[in-house]
């Protein structure tokens, strides 16, 4: 395949442990190949950890489809099993306009470049109000090959963090 300056090839983040006290719950974002000129397609999340913090988690992501921003929405969280659940962005700010048409091109553009894992994990603690782990690591992969794995602060993502831990709760 060739690629041109106008193409967006494919890209995974995984970020292992992004919820307080939880080190074995984590989860994948997915972006696939597309053009630059055309809309964002949905980005899913992939989200894998043990059975009981995962029912907690498909409940309180359900917070984040309620939500309401003119320039992304979340897709209902569907549990695939005990373990697996999955959750998409979907890009708003384009909606039935082309950005010749005078689409909102900062929200397109801020969709398209801020990684979906901060979008993410704000509305985790903003909107949710679910604790995050202090530290929040990711491995950046494109096109089947290794760019980047760091860690940030939370603080560098968002403030304030949430209160509501995913364990030891009553569902």
């Amino acid at each position: 395949m060739r690629h041109s300056n106008s193409y967006l090839g494919e890209m995974m983040i995984k970020v292992p442990a992004p919820f307080a006290g939880l080190s074995d719950l984590g989860f994948t974002v997915q972006y696939r190949a597309q053009s630059f000129n055309e809309p964002q397609r949905d980005v899913p999340l992939l989200f894998e950890g043990p059975q009981p913090p995962m029912r907690r988690l498909a409940e309180l992501l359900q917070l984040l489809s309620g939500s309401k921003s003119s320039a992304y929405a979340w897709t209902d969280p569907v549990m695939l099993s005990d373990e697996v659940v999955v959750l998409a962005f979907r890009d708003r700010s384009v909606m039935g306009q082309k950005l010749s048409d005078g689409a909102r091109i900062a929200d397109y553009v801020m969709n398209l470049v801020r990684p979906v894992v901060f979008t993410f994990l704000h509305d985790c603690a903003v909107v949710a109000h679910l604790r995050l782990s202090d530290v929040i690591e990711m491995r950046v992969t494109a096109e089947r090959n290794s760019i980047a794995s760091f860690a940030l602060p939370l603080q560098d993502i968002v403030q304030p963090n949430g209160e509501r831990l995913l364990w030891g709760l009553s569902a």
